[in-house]
């Protein structure tokens, strides 16, 4: 039995776990991100919590066939470095992949998290059986992950995937990237939640301050007032949707894929938002790669991360 690590790495803690071959996790845990150490010190760091998590599976690093790195930022795969990673700074420029694999003794591979995301629903959720795969996250920001024929597309420099860049109003809001209209400034968390408040100043009745998370509107708040049958949070997660179904039908005619898999935290909303979208798609792309594609909501959910970051691995 093969087994494989996950490491999920965020700015505030790395997410560790460890897989047997049917994607199972045997033994999970999370650890504070050290941001006082260097690079070199981070790396070692990183292969202590890899090896405690073998530990407590009661397994050893014999067992381990190799291990995967999903990281935020840019990424260069091949090589193993990571170019820039905003929270992490101290691994800016660092070869991180070559590194673990001299501390740990496995083969062990780097790719920025989304597609280590998009690798984990393939094998183990939601795309499993398929090969031309599209994955996005909706959370803060919309990420992308592409695989043609069971396998990554990361482009020409790596950045393949950009999803949430996307432009779907050339005279749109102006977003951080130099664009306008960017898909993220109007389906990533800031949008949803900006347009509510917006049309709750409008007086349209709703129920959302019943849902409030520490006293503030957030899209976790109007997905659980809509659910309750809220008219303005249903609106807003529609509208949301078929922004989504906007972008994802130009997808479809440029990449027809067999499945469009939605996760992070505002897909939780489910067909909320993914039902609208389909409606879109259906309506705007042509009709037989259309008619083809399923829109489905991710499986992994907080394994997303370490299940994925495996999945390198697997895949590797």
């Amino acid at each position: 039995m093969k087994h494989y690590i996950g490491i999920d790495l965020g700015g505030t803690e790395i997410k560790v776990g460890l897989i047997n071959e049917q994607g199972v996790i045997l033994h999970k845990d999370s650890f504070k991100t050290a941001g006082t150490l260097d690079g070199a010190g981070m790396v070692e760091y990183m292969a202590t919590c890899a090896r405690t998590v073998v530990e407590r599976a009661k397994l050893s690093m014999k067992d381990v066939a190799g291990a995967g790195i999903g990281s935020p930022g840019l990424v260069n795969p091949i090589t193993g470095q990571v170019r820039n990673v905003v929270n992490i700074p101290a691994l800016n420029d660092v070869f991180l992949s070559p590194g673990l694999t001299k501390h740990l003794g496995v083969p062990t591979i780097l790719d920025n998290d989304v597609n280590a995301m998009a690798l984990g629903e393939m094998y183990y959720g939601a795309a499993k059986g398929y090969k031309d795969v599209v994955c996005l996250t909706l959370g803060t920001g919309v990420g992308g992950g592409l695989i043609f024929d069971g396998k990554l597309y990361r482009g020409a420099c790596f950045t393949a995937g950009e999803i949430g860049h996307l432009s779907i109003d050339p005279d749109g809001l102006h977003c951080p990237c130099g664009n306008y209209g960017c898909l993220e400034r109007y389906i990533g968390r800031d949008g949803i939640v900006t347009r509510f408040k917006t049309y709750k100043q409008k007086s349209i009745p709703t129920s959302i301050d019943r849902y409030l998370e520490n006293g503030e509107i957030t899209p976790k708040a109007i997905s659980m007032a809509a659910g309750a049958g809220d008219a303005l949070a249903i609106e807003v997660l529609a509208e949301t949707g078929k922004l989504l179904g906007i972008a994802l039908a130009s997808l479809t005619n440029v990449l027809n894929p067999e499945v469009f898999v939605i996760g992070g935290g505002i897909a939780n909303a489910g067909d909320l938002i993914l039902g609208p979208a389909r409606m879109e798609l259906k309506k705007r792309a042509y009709t037989i790669p259309a008619e083809k594609v399923q829109i489905v909501q991710a499986k992994l959910r907080n394994d997303a991360g370490i299940v994925g970051s495996a999945s390198l691995a697997v895949q590797a």
